[in-house]
């Protein structure tokens, strides 16, 4: 630590993983409000917005999103009328949250799942990607685990700040064998390989809700109509094969169809083919949920007319209403059932068993409406909000589309990513009547070793064929790196550990204006998180090496207990999870949370009502999980200051793009 400086690099650091992490959750979470919507700012409100709104993800937006090759060319009404207008509409339904149904949703898993690979791409993006020196000439061996790790942070350096993504875009054109390419591509290759196959085994078999989603995956693909796309996408004219696809997919067959054929004018009434798969795929769920709740209404041991009418009641509530009871359930320490039957005539008497029933039956309601709400608002909306953003899409893409149907045999690419479906949902689906294996990580890594080649030949066709295309997207690549480049150097302290960055003298400068005994208080946080950071990290270090060595292994026992995934990121979305408040169980008190037994055991239910075989395996991933530390006074002191910096780099972002 350097005279002037209050924080060491590894301070700093924890420092900037506690606020960043914080910050991205609480804005992501705050998108399912309409009133964050519509004060987000641009480019979905242009003027009159709240400059104090969501400013990580606004800079995130502004250096990535917007400047996507098509998404850069939208007009302004694709964000402000159709975006904006689509989000809010979902915002308004009301979706029911994971505290009331006793189990952690799958809007939950999602969010916080894009909420643990944000902060990642944030942090890169506030602070820089530290800068080291590296040897071109190195060599790297994909049956090493040292040689993946040390490989992947060499890629970046080199990606960044050297010659490296030139190189790869001209090699890729020239060959689409991955042997062709430098040792140091192949390693960062298996090193992608090893945590795309570790993000989706976490997702698909740890997590209790990884059958359900699932589940719900392998109904729309089964609902796909690939045979008709393939054929479409076989049309030699690009423009014929562009309409024939939006026809297909996006033309409503309904009575204004034909009347527009004479001149009438067209409405939005009626189903396209992929609304008619989105509102298939909900109803089947829906079908289900009603035969669950109905069994529990014709139960002998069910509860009495006026509680259940009291739950349907609550699930069809405003927003308002049920964040009174929600509030009353938290204050009064009391489950949410009893804070419902609490706010009618009904009696308040249950059983720990009629208890449970009443939780099962508002949670079948809530999901009822949950489905119905989806398919109001993205199948039956007027207007159209889905198809119109599509269209619009479909009308910016148009080059892109164009460039890509000459170069590529788009086709042969659809039946491509179709097998990789197949086998990874025939990988991922768990029998309960049949004692199979549980797939482990390794298996989602040959998966994906097995389906590499057709995404490595798609990208050759489109690098060689498509000169423009190429063009590009290299120049998208480049300015993307660009972000990550550090302004300032700052030294290593230990490997990958290189303070915050370009903010390492902002939050110096953070702390320091706070008094002697609050400094105390967050350097000891600190302190503690930052060991935190550590085991985290050599765990995930340790898990790398095992998964590359069982890929390696010619065992054919994949049943043997794994003590995990690497990737920091995981642990982070666990957590998130691990987090979410959850209504008290029957004898009330304080709330639980998602990872109480209880609440894994009704998260891991589909909609069906089965259990899956891979909730036992869950559980005993969690065993030994390293808790996070109390950090309450860092976020305390500290947080205000960091979203006021942020606000400020909005500022500037936007100051150099009126230059």
């Amino acid at each position: 630590m350097s005279t002037g400086e209050c924080l060491s690099s590894k301070q700093a650091h924890a420092l900037f993983d506690i606020l960043t992490s914080h910050v991205n959750l609480s804005e992501i979470e705050g998108l399912k409000d309409s009133k964050k919507i519509a004060t987000f700012g641009p480019p979905l409100q242009p003027s009159s917005f709240d400059e104090k709104s969501s400013p990580l993800l606004r800079v995130l937006l502004e250096s990535f999103i917007l400047d996507l090759p098509g998404l850069r060319n939208v007009t302004p009404h694709f964000w402000t009328n159709s975006i904006r207008q689509l989000a809010t509409a979902l915002d308004d339904s009301n979706l029911s949250e994971s505290y009331d149904k006793g189990s952690v949703g799958i809007r939950r898993t999602l969010s916080t799942a894009i909420a643990s690979i944000v902060e990642s791409v944030a942090r890169g993006r506030l602070g820089g990607y530290p800068r080291r020196s590296t040897k071109d000439d190195a060599e790297y061996h994909t049956d090493n685990p040292d040689d993946i790790l040390r490989a992947w942070d060499d890629f970046l350096q080199r990606i960044i700040y050297g010659d490296l993504l030139d190189k790869m875009f001209v090699k890729a054109s020239e060959t689409d064998k991955l042997s062709d390419h430098e040792s140091v591509v192949q390693a960062a290759h298996q090193y992608a390989v090893i945590m795309l196959a570790s993000l989706m085994h976490h997702n698909l078999i740890v997590s209790p809700r990884g059958q359900s989603m699932l589940s719900l995956l392998n109904r729309v693909h089964r609902l796909m109509p690939y045979f008709l796309v393939k054929q479409t996408l076989k049309v030699g004219n690009a423009a014929s094969m562009l309409n024939g696809m939006v026809q297909l997919l996006l033309a409503k067959m309904n009575l204004s169809t034909l009347t527009s054929w004479f001149g009438a004018q067209p409405s939005d009434s009626g189903m396209n083919l992929l609304q008619q798969i989105i509102s298939q795929v909900l109803s089947a769920d829906t079908a289900e949920l009603r035969k669950r709740a109905k069994a529990i209404e014709q139960s002998r041991d069910s509860l009495d007319k006026s509680q259940m009418d009291q739950f349907r009641k609550y699930a069809s509530a405003t927003a308002q209403e049920q964040d009174a009871i929600r509030k009353r359930s938290r204050t009064e320490s009391i489950s949410i059932v009893k804070a419902i039957l609490a706010q009618g005539k009904a009696s308040q008497s249950l059983t720990d068993s009629c208890h449970k029933l009443a939780l099962e039956y508002v949670s079948l309601q809530l999901a009822i409406r949950d489905r119905e709400k989806l398919i109001e608002v993205l199948c039956h909306h007027q207007p159209d909000l889905l198809t119109t953003s599509i269209r619009e899409l479909v009308k910016v893409y148009d080059p892109i589309i164009r460039a890509l149907h000459n170069a590529v045999d788009l086709a042969s690419g659809v039946t491509d990513a179709q097998a990789f479906l197949d086998d990874m949902i025939s990988l991922s689906l768990i029998d309960n009547s049949k004692k199979g294996k549980i797939p482990t990580v390794q298996d989602f890594v040959h998966l994906l070793q097995k389906h590499q080649g057709s995404s490595h030949v798609f990208i050759h066709q489109a690098l060689k064929n498509g000169k423009e295309l190429s063009q590009w997207y290299h120049e998208y690549a480049r300015h993307a790196v660009e972000q990550y480049k550090q302004e300032t150097h700052v030294e290593l302290s230990a490997p990958h550990v290189a303070a915050a960055g370009d903010l390492t003298g902002f939050f110096n400068e953070l702390v320091s204006k706070q008094s002697k005994n609050e400094q105390q208080l967050i350097i000891g946080e600190l302190d503690r998180y930052a060991n935190f950071l550590e085991s985290l990290s050599a765990q995930s270090k340790a898990r790398m090496q095992n998964i590359v060595h069982a890929s390696l292994s010619s065992s054919n026992d994949n049943n043997s207990q794994v003590d995990g995934n690497p990737g920091m990121f995981l642990y982070k979305w666990q957590c998130f999870i691990d987090d979410t408040p959850i209504t008290p169980g029957p004898e009330g008190g304080a709330p639980r949370t998602g990872e109480s037994e209880s609440v894994k055991e009704a998260t891991a239910v589909d909609v069906d009502g089965r259990k899956p075989a891979t909730l036992v395996y869950a559980k005993a991933e969690g065993n030994g999980k390293v808790k996070p530390p109390d950090v309450s006074n860092v976020l305390r002191l500290l947080e205000p200051g960091f979203e006021d910096e942020l606000r400020r780099l909005v500022d500037v972002k936007k100051g150099l793009a009126l230059q």
